[in-house]
Parts: structure tokens; sequence; C-alpha cells
């Protein structure tokens, strides 16, 4: 399955890898050391040159590494290897050409940009003390995520570059949608509700009382924000099909148009009530409502095929040298027709 992805995919994983904002420097180090006796690490060497730099054998497995987390559950073999290997050295190779090529052309970043990013990221975790212990276990300081993340932010800006000339015309779309209506844009019969969930079974209760009496959703929900978890504008109420509701939301079924459920708790925190707002029938959505959806995913396939062709343009300006080629040399399957070698 793995060999299979690797086979059709790896230009697609390197714009992944290079162009999304990720923060790779959040990996393990230290498989490999440089010289002998370190640590009881292996040997550390050079498996490859480009723009006049070695890319050495632990760089490459590091890269190895954050690529395997990306595959999540799915088993990496000893021959998906070569090509793993080979998607993670065009990486490294296109990474470098592009920190070049963002000094040449001289993309600047602004701290308030930095700033920005390293939020986010402080934002995926618990606390802030949190976030400094992954930093001190992995040997980071935030002067070196700030750096990355300064990069990134960088060739991020030249991708969009690279890119700005595409352009989607609406024949094409029609043409997608005309092809693809009826395995893509069926939509099942269902319902489309407003959703809300609270923390504090009072305040859901509460909440449910003055929706009764005629408030409206909006009002109720600001009311009591604080104790909200995650919820819908009135103007904008989700679908959920038919065949979905779960087992604790299948009254909306035999709910009138317009009328509230009974308070349903997912978990011990949170409570969730809805609005049934309209009853939809099992439909092909027409090319004007989809239209905007399909145009952004053929735009975002034309950015792909620029920054593809690009990358392809910086590996040839990088003059990639294999030095160790046994690594990437993917294993030919045994051929069907080959016939067992008679001991006669």
């Amino acid at each position: 399955m793995v060999m299979k992805y690797l086979r059709t995919n790896v230009r697609w994983i390197m714009i992944t890898v290079v162009a999304l904002f990720v923060v790779s420097c959040f990996a393990g180090y230290g498989m490999y050391s440089r010289g002998q006796g370190q640590g009881g690490g292996m040997r550390d060497y050079a498996v490859a040159e480009a723009g006049g730099k070695k890319i050495m054998r632990s760089s490459l497995e590091k890269g190895m590494q954050e690529m395997a987390e990306q595959f999540g559950n799915q088993q990496i073999t000893s021959a998906d290897l070569p090509l793993l290997r080979k998607a993670v050295l065009d990486n490294i190779v296109v990474s470098e050409q592009l920190l070049r090529e963002v000094e040449n052309q001289k993309i600047t970043v602004g701290d308030d940009e930095v700033a920005t990013a390293l939020k986010r990221i402080q934002d995926q975790f618990p606390t802030k003390e949190a976030y400094m212990q992954y930093l001190q276990r992995s040997n980071l300081s935030e002067k070196d995520v700030k750096a990355r993340l300064r990069e990134q932010i960088a060739q991020q800006k030249l991708m969009e570059k690279v890119s700005a000339g595409a352009s989607v015309d609406i024949v094409d779309a029609r043409k997608l949608y005309d092809a693809m209506k009826d395995m893509m844009f069926r939509r099942p019969m269902g319902y489309t509700v407003n959703v809300v969930t609270f923390r504090s079974e009072s305040v859901a209760k509460e909440a449910r009382q003055k929706l009764l009496a005629g408030e409206k959703w909006d009002d109720v929900l600001k009311a009591c924000s604080g104790d909200i978890g995650n919820s819908t504008p009135y103007s904008k109420p989700v679908f959920i099909p038919d065949r979905e509701l779960a087992s604790d939301l299948q009254v909306i079924r035999t709910l009138g148009i317009g009328k509230l459920t009974p308070l349903v708790r997912i978990t011990s925190d949170d409570i969730l009530l809805a609005v049934k707002r309209t009853k939809e029938a099992e439909r092909v959505l027409p090319f004007a409502e989809v239209s905007g959806d399909i145009e952004q995913t053929l735009l975002a396939q034309k950015k792909r095929e620029l920054q593809g062709a690009y990358f392809e343009e910086l590996k040839k300006k990088a003059g990639v040298k294999v030095l160790d080629p046994k690594l990437f040399e993917v294993e030919k399957p045994a051929s069907a027709d080959a016939k067992p070698v008679s001991g006669e």
C-alpha cells in the first residue's frame, strides 16, 4: 500500500512537505553521530551532493522519520524505503534551493508574521508550560523555532509567487461537474440544523427555555457564549445526512421544522442542542451551488502543477549527485513468467 502510494505521489509528497506550513524542526534527533564514538550512534556520512553541499545520512533519516509519521497507521516495509529516501532527498534539495531563491528574490518576512505563526503553534498545546517542556525535550529554543518559521513563511510566499499565474476556465469546471455530478455531487436525503454545545447543563437548560420562549438563536448564544464549546450561526445551518444521524439525534426525523431537540449529553463536558431548519430530499446539487468549490479545486490543482514544475527546475539547477546509490535502488519485482531452475 505504501509502496504504491509512493510510486504515484512522490512529486506531490515533495510539494506537500516543502510548501505547506509545517514546523518540521519538531522531530527527533540523534539517530546518527558525526564521526565515531559519540554516544554510540552510527557513523554519519554524505549520501549525496547538491548545490555544492553535502547531504548527510543523518538528515536523510530524520526526514524519513518525519515523513513516516505522515503515513499514520500505514505499515512501511523495507521495500518502501528506497522511494521514501528518494522523496526525502528531493525535499532536502528543493528546500535548500528555495532558501537560495528567497534570498535572490529578496523576499522578506515581518516579525508580526512570525509571531502569528508561532502563536498558531503554541495554541496546539494545552498550556504554555507544555509548549516549553516540548521545546526542552526536543532540544530546541524558541529562537530556533522562530528562525525556521521565518524560513517557511518566506518559502510559502515564494510558492505563492510561482503559482500566481494559475487560473481556471469556467468551461473546465463545467466539464468536471458534468462528468462527476452523479458520483461527487449527489447529496442524500437529510436535514439542515443549527447546533450548539454547552459545558454546563444548567446553562444549556436555561438557553433552551429562552429559545422555546421565542428568543432569537444568535441572541441566546451570545448571552451564554462563555459556556459554549461549538455552535453554528443561525444563518449558516449544517447539513446532516439522515443515514448519519446518531442514535440520540434520531428525534430530528420526527421533529417539526423550527423545533428544538431535547438536550443530548455527548460527553461529560458537552451537552448538545439542535434546531431543525429544513428537511432535504436526495438530489444532485446544481452547478451554480458547487461551481465555486469546483473552481477552487481546479485552481489548487493548477497551482500544484506550476509548483511541481518549479521544483523540478530547482532540482536540475542543484545538480544532484548521489554518492550512495544503493540507498535509493528499488527492488524489481520477480517476473511472473520466470521459470524455476531445473536440477535435472
